[in-house]
């Protein structure tokens, strides 16, 4: 379970929003605190309407105040500021996560808008991008406002890999401490629907390709049912079911119905217009379901 956690600060109000989602996490999961921001190069006067922090001493005098905040709340603070000036911060943010040895990252979600937001994805979208440290996206409204984070109801989307385990693992642990709702959610894609990468030839033997993926449906339901076993036997109150068709339609609805206040999943850790040739999924998600993300992302081994 997660016991360090990052939260990058750029001096915005908006990036500020994901506080009380730290505090809530800290207080009951018992996590210590790094306050992290990075100087940028030629970093721009304002930013999300909030004077931008320019260089290292103000960086410094502000994030003392967020600590002595996070402090009055009770919280182990500390924080770091990187010095050396940088034109990737996204990449710092996740290069600090591994030296600094923290093993959540928590970030505000908010795109630039327009080209630049599709061509090269919002910060939080290449920070997974660029690093091995999972992270848990918190998406504000209009007014930079965060939605309360209970979490109540949480959705673990999972498939039948290796990749799948930190994810549902992860999502265990929460719904026992917050005494939350767990929904296991697993999508098995329809001859239709199915990608080159998901069946190779699946469009040169269709007969074929929908026997094996019916065979896969019923693995998927074997291996949902054993986990939901082990749940219920911890005392998780877990329900689970096994869709078939294309995935973010079926996460983002399921989500919707369970009034669902955090999805969990694995993901590639694409942004942008790399997202966009690989069809990814989580860019998808971020596009259409307001509550929080909880991201892990894939390693390659």
């Amino acid at each position: 379970m997660f016991s360090n956690l990052l939260v990058p600060l750029d001096g915005s109000k908006l990036a500020e929003s994901v506080l009380p989602v730290v505090r809530r996490l800290a207080e009951r999961l018992g996590c210590e605190v790094k306050l992290l921001h990075v100087i940028e190069k030629r970093p721009p006067s304002r930013i999300h309407g909030d004077a931008h922090l320019q260089d290292a001493a103000g960086a410094e005098r502000y994030l003392e105040l967020i600590v002595e905040r996070l402090k009055s709340w009770g919280l182990n603070v500390s924080s770091h500021v990187h010095e050396v000036p940088q034109g990737d911060v996204p990449r710092c943010i996740a290069e600090h996560a591994e030296e600094l040895e923290q093993d959540l990252i928590v970030l505000c979600t908010h795109g630039s808008g327009g080209f630049k937001r599709f061509v090269f994805g919002t910060n939080a979208e290449q920070v997974l991008m660029h690093g091995r440290t999972p992270v848990v996206l918190i998406k504000t409204d209009e007014y930079g406002r965060a939605p309360d984070f209970g979490p109540r109801s949480i959705i673990a989307f999972l498939d039948c890999t290796p990749h799948s385990d930190p994810v549902l693992t992860a999502c265990s642990e929460l719904a026992m401490i917050f005494q939350a709702k767990l929904h296991l959610l697993y999508v098995v894609p329809t001859a239709g629907s199915v990608t080159p990468e998901e069946v190779p030839g699946a469009r040169l033997a269709p007969t074929t390709t929908r026997l094996l993926l019916d065979l896969e449906t019923e693995q998927t339901i074997g291996r949902m049912k054993e986990h939901l076993q082990l749940l219920l036997a911890r005392n998780v109150e877990a329900s689970g079911n096994v869709e078939r068709g294309q995935a973010d339609p079926a996460i983002v609805g399921t989500a919707t119905d369970r009034q669902a206040d955090i999805v969990a999943m694995a993901t590639m850790g694409l942004a942008g217009i790399g997202a966009f040739w690989a069809n990814d999924l989580v860019s998808r998600i971020c596009a259409s379901y307001e509550g929080a993300l909880l991201l892990f992302p894939v390693i390659e081994r």
